[in-house]
C-alpha cells in the first residue's frame, strides 16, 4: 500500500474524524452515513510525533523504527515477540507482530540526521481489506487501541546514524607473480559503503625493485578504508615474487669441437656461459662436456681436460669472481680434478654431479680457482 496515495484517496473520511483512541468502524460509518459530520468543514489533522526523543536508528534498520510499534501495542503483545519481515521496497517496509501489521515509510537513500517517518499499525485483517474499507486514524497519542478497519498512522522522529564499516572486496586474498612480471594490486580491490557507495581507499605497501625486476620474497600489503561518518575498516593481502631463471640458450650439438686449440675470435660474453650452463640442467654428462658444450654458445670451440680449460683466460680471487667464470678444482671431493662453471652467490653449475648435471655450491673439495675468460 502506497501511504500517500493511501491518504489521498480517503481523505474525505480523514477529514471527517480524527481517531485518538479505540473507535468502532461501524460507528464511524453510521455518524458518516447521517450526515452529522460535514468533510468540507473539517480540516485534515497532522500528527503529533509519539516520541520527545529522536530515537536512534542505524541507515536502511527499519526494524529499529517498527519496535516503536511494540510501546504503542504494550498492552496487546508480548514485548519478546519478534518481528517477521512481510515485504519490503525502497519506500516501505512491513513487519508482522504477533496479529498486527506494522508499516514503516522510510526513503532508504534520505540520507542521514534527524527525520520524521510514518508508521502504521493496522490488525491482519484490515490489512488483507481492500484500500476502500479501510479508515485512516491519525494519532497524537502513544498508544490506541487498534480496531478493525482502521489503520493508525503515528509520526516517529528519528537520527539516522551510520555505524557500518566500508566493505573491502579483494578478487584475490594472495598472489604469486614472477619478478618479470608487470603488477598493480588496484585490479584486486573493490571498496563500497552503506550509505556513500563506492569509495577511495590507501594502501600501505610496496614492491621492492632491482635491475628492472622485482626482487623475490613474500610482501604484505593492507588496504585500507574510511567513510564519511568516520567508519574505518582494513584488509591484508600477500604477493609472493619468484625469482626467474636466465632464458636459456639452445645448443646445437653438432657444433661441438673436441680439439685442444682454443678459437676465441666469436666470444659473446660470460652472460651467454651462463644461459648454456642452466639450459644443460639434468644432463647425463661428465664436468668438461658441461663446461664445452657453454663455450660453444658462445662461439669458443675448446674440449679438454680440466687443467686445460686455464689455456682461455686468466684466474681470479673468490672476491673477484663472477658468473660465468670457469672454476678448476685439484679435488672437488670425488678424488680426481674437475671443472664447473660460475653463477653467483657462491653456486655453481655441474656437470656430472650425483649423476647429472646440478646447481651446487662452488666451495667444494679442494676449493675452487677462478678461471676468467678472455677473447682470442
Amino acid at each position: 500500500m502506497d501511504h500517500k496515495n493511501y491518504l489521498s484517496n480517503n481523505m474525505t473520511l480523514n477529514q471527517l474524524m480524527k481517531i485518538t483512541g479505540s473507535v468502532s468502524l461501524v460507528t464511524m460509518l453510521a455518524l458518516t452515513q447521517r450526515g452529522i459530520l460535514q468533510a468540507e468543514e473539517v480540516t485534515a489533522p497532522t500528527t503529533n510525533r509519539v516520541n520527545l526523543e529522536p530515537i536512534s536508528v542505524n541507515y536502511n534498520d527499519t526494524a529499529a523504527i517498527a519496535k516503536v510499534a511494540k510501546t504503542i501495542l504494550k498492552d496487546h503483545v508480548n514485548l519478546l515477540s519478534e518481528f517477521k519481515m512481510v515485504e519490503s521496497s525502497q519506500y516501505r517496509t512491513v513487519y508482522s507482530l504477533e496479529d498486527y501489521i506494522v508499516s514503516v515509510y522510510y526513503e532508504a537513500n534520505s540520507g542521514l540526521g534527524v527525520k520524521d517517518v510514518k508508521l502504521t499499525i493496522e490488525t491482519k485483517f484490515t490489512h488483507e481489506r481492500p484500500d476502500d474499507q479501510k479508515i485512516i486514524a491519525l494519532n497524537d497519542q502513544s498508544e490506541c487501541e487498534v480496531v478493525e478497519g482502521t489503520v493508525n498512522v503515528y509520526n516517529v522522529k528519528i537520527n539516522v546514524i551510520d555505524t557500518v564499516a566500508p566493505v573491502i572486496s579483494l578478487s584475490e586474498s594472495s598472489v604469486t607473480i614472477d619478478d618479470t612480471d608487470s603488477f598493480d594490486i588496484n585490479n584486486y580491490i573493490s571498496v563500497s559503503d552503506n550509505v556513500d557507495g563506492a569509495i577511495g581507499y590507501t594502501v600501505d605497501g610496496a614492491l621492492e625493485t632491482s635491475d628492472d625486476k622485482y626482487k623475490a620474497g613474500t610482501y604484505t600489503f593492507t588496504i585500507s578504508a574510511v567513510d564519511s561518518s568516520g567508519n574505518a575498516s582494513s584488509s591484508q593481502m600477500s604477493v609472493t615474487v619468484n625469482k626467474t631463471e636466465p632464458e636459456p640458450v639452445v645448443v646445437s650439438t653438432s657444433s661441438l669441437y673436441y680439439g685442444s686449440n682454443p678459437d676465441r675470435s666469436n666470444y659473446a660474453g660470460a652472460d651467454v656461459l651462463v644461459s648454456a650452463a642452466y639450459a644443460q640442467l639434468g644432463r647425463s654428462q661428465d664436468c668438461t662436456m658441461l663446461v664445452t658444450n657453454a663455450l660453444a654458445a658462445a662461439g669458443i670451440n675448446f674440449h679438454g681436460w680440466p687443467a686445460g680449460y686455464f689455456s682461455l683466460g686468466y684466474t681470479v680471487s673468490g672476491s673477484e669472481a663472477r658468473p660465468g667464470d670457469l672454476i678448476y678444482y685439484d679435488n672437488a671431493g670425488a678424488g680426481v680434478p674437475h671443472i664447473a662453471l660460475y653463477i653467483g652467490n657462491g653456486m655453481a653449475i655441474h656437470g656430472a654431479w650425483q649423476g647429472s648435471t646440478k646447481i651446487a655450491p662452488a666451495y667444494v673439495g679442494s676449493g675452487p680457482v677462478f678461471i676468467r675468460v678472455t677473447r682470442g
